[in-house]
């Protein structure tokens, strides 16, 4: 039993010993490792994919998911840019991009202008980006995107006198975007203004926040908020330009603007789940034979909310709206017929839900 129990102490110690210098090894091993010349180098970082997070409703909805979808610089490289000349550079380029915008970029008092190329993601980060004195062009192109920015002419002092005889922005056309002859485009949470038309009475000083015309069609202009100017939107820049426009308007929120909202002369519109709040020329005017579907928005203070004026007549369907307040064309009824072919549900609400999404999810910093 001694000698038993002797020879079992010793394998012990044997065995304490071996886990020892195997413990010791693997230490060794590890420093030698980290003072190996060899390094491993870990993968870039990827940048979040930020609208898996978003609700539902930011979903892109309207004509501009239509005639091969609105992707815009997807699939391309992503650049940020803090400067003027390197938004133009690459908004300008044949390349696709993905280009995120940082703080204020300004065009000073002169002002500026920014090509934008096909296939182009403009995303603001952040709650800061902003053009100030910057307007974008989209002239014959297909496949932009313009999210979460900030615009504005009202710092821009350069001018000329226009036809009707009255000082007009000169770059951009006084315009923060201009769209001619453009596919497939979506504009969403942005925010743009210029000066209170009580303090600034020049209606032509600054022209329209976003202008479209000829065969620009498939657009969705969504969750934005438009406030404190004269002119919103002119779709068609006159009476003979009534090509067959295909644009969507929801969730916008229009505050203290004048008219044009839009002024959307031939073709078809979607206008729906938009907030209308203090509007004193008109609203939605329907032109040239045009017909929109108007379902479902909020007019507050707005005179005219529906209507068609200035030129031959438009028609609407018209349902689903609440007239808070609102004198002049309150139209309940059907003049025209437009089936749109893309699904709202989940993101048409009745009208009673609209004031309280749009003025707390429209505008920048809300993705």
């Amino acid at each position: 039993m001694r000698h038993s129990s002797s020879r079992s102490a010793a394998g012990l110690v044997l065995l304490r010993a071996a886990r020892t210098l195997l413990l010791g090894g693997a230490l060794l091993g590890s420093l030698a490792a980290c003072g190996s010349k060899t390094k491993t180098t870990d993968p870039d970082p990827v940048t979040p994919d930020t609208s898996a997070n978003e609700p539902a409703i930011f979903a892109q909805t309207g004509f501009s998911t239509q005639n091969g979808g609105t992707t815009g610089g997807a699939g391309g490289s992503t650049v940020t840019v803090r400067t003027l000349a390197d938004l133009q550079q690459y908004a300008s380029s044949a390349t696709p991009y993905v280009i995120k915008i940082e703080g204020t970029i300004s065009g000073g008092t002169q002002g500026a202008s920014v090509n934008v190329n096909s296939n182009k993601t403009l995303l603001g980060v952040g709650s800061t980006a902003f053009l100030e004195g910057v307007g974008l062009t989209i002239s014959g192109k297909r496949n932009v995107i313009v999210r979460n920015l900030k615009f504005t002419m009202s710092t821009v002092t350069n001018t000329y006198i226009n036809d009707e005889n009255r000082p007009q922005v000169a770059v951009n056309d006084g315009d923060c975007v201009t769209i001619s002859n453009s596919q497939n485009l979506w504009i969403d949470h942005c925010e743009f203004y210029n000066i209170d038309p009580v303090t600034q009475t020049n209606q032509d000083l600054y022209d329209g926040l976003v202008d479209a015309k000829g065969s620009s069609q498939y657009i969705t202009v969504s969750w934005s908020y438009f406030h404190d100017h004269h002119k919103c939107h002119l779709i068609g820049s006159s009476d003979s330009d009534n090509l067959d426009r295909k644009m969507t308007f929801h969730h916008n929120y229009y505050s203290n603007i004048k008219e044009r909202l839009p002024s959307y002369r031939g073709g078809t519109a979607h206008v729906f789940n938009n907030y209308f709040k203090h509007v004193t020329g008109s609203g939605v005017n329907s032109r040239v034979a045009a017909c929109l579907l108007v379902e479902n928005n909020v007019f507050e203070d707005v005179r005219d909310p529906v209507t068609s004026k200035n030129s031959a007549v438009g028609y609407w369907s018209a349902s689903g709206n609440q007239y808070l307040n609102c004198t002049g064309s309150q139209p309940t009824n059907a003049a025209c017929t437009l089936t749109v072919p893309y699904a709202t549900t989940g993101v048409l609400s009745p009208a009673a839900e609209v004031k309280d999404a749009v003025t707390t999810k429209a505008g920048v910093g809300k993705l």
